[in-house]
């Protein structure tokens, strides 16, 4: 018997008066477009579409190309983020005339994932656009600001329980379904706001049953579902489209691998298929192995590679909608999330202390873990440059003798550094006693004190943690400061 297609495409809004709940943002999106179609040009030619996950941001624009007759050009911006790599699919833009038989809407998704290196370079490409050009981001703060002075930006607002409650109860009723009141609630209440996510776990509970509902709705990520990645890596036989499903995961590799290897079973059913994918996974639990040991963190890609790519192209899958299993081990959501608290605290502290963007900053750790792996003694000062705690040492160095050992260098560094500064500040009192003194004729501090004092401080200052540059820092400005 075949499997049932998903429900968040079976039931995605298929006209703009269906989507839910964003009918502002909506009359701003046909007004822009209208504008378009009378040949009156708008000010900004380019329409950032800005809001949370499932909001309905890529229904949007789908059902605004098949109402007012376009063609969409789909460009994922996480796939391909270069300025190189996005000037075919762009040139469309301004090679097609609106008024031709053919009509291009040009759409980007994951605006916000596009590398600054190309941001001019497309900023000057929506100039020249003559078709328009329609851009999908979580975060529009993240759009590089030359590409965002020259769109407009239309706000999509968080979905409520309330919204996500009325939309599944739509989709119970021509299912002819019903599911526990309490549990339809749990879905809204473990969406976030995202309907998208929603959906998808109600086909899991209503094809599951509900009794391990809880268990499942624990694991929901508003930011992007798990449940979502897998079900896009095990729907697809093309290993680009694998490998780009876990952007946006928030999930280490190892993490990642155990909910793969748990549910390739359930994805393929002849063994040869099986033992393909379970091939793909030992490889990647090699490379993942071999990383932890030598701290060469760029081997994380070839597991991604192996894992995701590796996986979905090991043989004939099962057809129809596939359910997606947690893990067995319970204490995997605890671990994960206490980790990636640990891992964001720690790259918030390397953006700011030495004034990077995200992507720099994670791989920035993946060196600093090499670097409290082999030496100590730098280790420590990049733990009071960075003003990291113990429980962040840990996260970086791992438990054991290694992070008691640079955490202690690290209080020396401190303590110094603090008598350093008594040291100035009692310098900065005995100057200002004798310059006061010297106004009132009275003596005071001969200029050999005054001059044995500055000396005692002169290195205060060059190997402060706090002194702050104009311009990005690197490891290696901090390791010829240390």
């Amino acid at each position: 018997m075949p499997r049932e297609a998903p429900w968040v495409e079976k039931y995605r809004p298929r006209r703009l008066a269906e989507i839910v709940n964003q009918t502002k943002a909506i009359e701003q999106v046909k007004a822009w477009i209208e504008a378009w179609l009378a040949g009156k040009l708008p000010k900004k030619k380019a329409l950032i579409l800005a809001g949370p996950p499932g909001s309905g941001k890529t229904t949007t624009v789908y059902a605004l190309a098949r109402e007012y007759g376009f063609e969409v050009i789909e460009l994922n911006a996480s796939d391909e983020r270069t300025y190189e790599k996005i000037e075919r699919y762009v040139q469309a833009a301004y090679t097609m005339d609106i008024l031709g038989k053919h009509r291009k809407l040009i759409f980007l998704d994951e605006a916000d994932n596009i590398e600054p290196s190309g941001a001019k370079e497309i900023a000057k490409l929506i100039d020249k656009a003559r078709n328009p050009i329609l851009m999908s981001a979580n975060h529009y703060w993240e759009i590089p600001r030359e590409i965002r002075n020259k769109a407009q930006i239309v706000e999509y607002k968080r979905l409520t329980q309330r919204d996500i409650i009325k939309a599944l109860v739509r989709i119970l009723h021509r299912e002819g379904v019903t599911v526990p009141k309490e549990v339809l609630y749990d879905i809204a209440k473990h969406a976030g706001g995202d309907l998208r996510a929603a959906v998808n776990d109600l086909q899991t509970v209503v094809t599951g049953g509900t009794e391990d509902a809880h268990e499942v709705l624990a694991y929901r990520d508003t930011e992007k579902s798990v449940f979502q990645a897998l079900a896009q890596i095990f729907a697809t036989d093309n290993a680009k489209k694998a490998k780009m499903a876990t952007l946006g995961v928030d999930m280490f590799p190892h993490e990642l691998l155990q909910w793969i290897d748990e549910n390739v079973p359930y994805v393929y059913s002849r063994p040869g298929d099986i033992a393909r994918a379970y091939e793909a996974i030992s490889r990647a639990d090699i490379y993942l192995g071999r990383a932890q040991r030598t701290g060469s963190y760029g081997l994380w890609k070839y597991a991604t590679d192996m894992m995701t790519a590796g996986v979905a192209v090991a043989g004939v899958k099962k057809k129809g909608f596939v359910r997606i299993y947690p893990p067995k081990t319970i204490k995997l959501l605890t671990q994960s999330k206490t980790e990636r608290a640990l891992r964001d605290s720690v790259v918030k502290k390397i953006m700011k202390e030495m004034h990077m963007a995200k992507l720099e900053a994670l791989e920035t750790l993946n060196y600093l873990r090499a670097i409290f792996e082999n030496n100590p003694e730098v280790a420590a000062h990049f733990v009071v440059y960075l003003d990291l705690d113990l429980k962040e040492v840990e996260f970086i160095a791992g438990e054991g003798e290694k992070t008691k050992k640079i955490w202690a260098k690290s209080m020396n560094i401190e303590k110094r550094l603090k008598r350093e500064g008594e040291l100035e500040a009692r310098a900065r009192e005995a100057k200002k006693e004798s310059e006061e003194a010297e106004e009132e004729g009275q003596g005071g501090i001969s200029e050999e004190e005054l001059e044995k004092a500055e000396e005692e401080i002169e290195p205060v200052g060059k190997g402060s943690r706090k002194e702050k540059k104009g311009k990005q820092a690197t490891l290696f400005d901090f390791l010829r400061k240390s």
